[in-house]
């Protein structure tokens, strides 16, 4: 079994979302208090600690009051489940396909 690495980030940000109007009945959007998800990424230049915070529509009769939108930002830092920026994951396949490398050179 691995030994998870500790890792420690040089910035925090908390990404929230790009609409200000609700996409069904064009209404206000109200902030979470509460992230959706929260994780460490590593990327080529540093490690940063990100987290987004979603918001939801203020109406509630309208359809879509009970779904949370999310910051599209944010999703583009690091997929689902991974803590690798998705920098490092084409840098990584660059590396393979181009140079031969490795994992072990990687």
């Amino acid at each position: 079994m691995r030994t998870p690495k500790v890792l420690y980030p040089d910035e925090r940000i908390i990404y929230k979302p790009e609409l200000a109007a609700c996409p069904q009945c064009g209404g206000p959007l109200v902030m979470c208090d509460y992230l959706a998800w929260d994780k460490t990424v590593q990327t080529l230049d540093a490690i940063v600690a990100v987290g987004s915070r979603p918001a939801g529509c203020a109406a509630p009769r309208c359809a879509v009051h009970a779904m949370r939108l999310l910051s599209a930002e944010g999703q583009q830092i690091a997929s689902r489940g991974s803590t690798y920026g998705y920098d490092v994951v084409a840098r990584i396949g660059w590396l393979r396909q181009e140079r031969r490398d490795a994992y072990a050179e990687i």
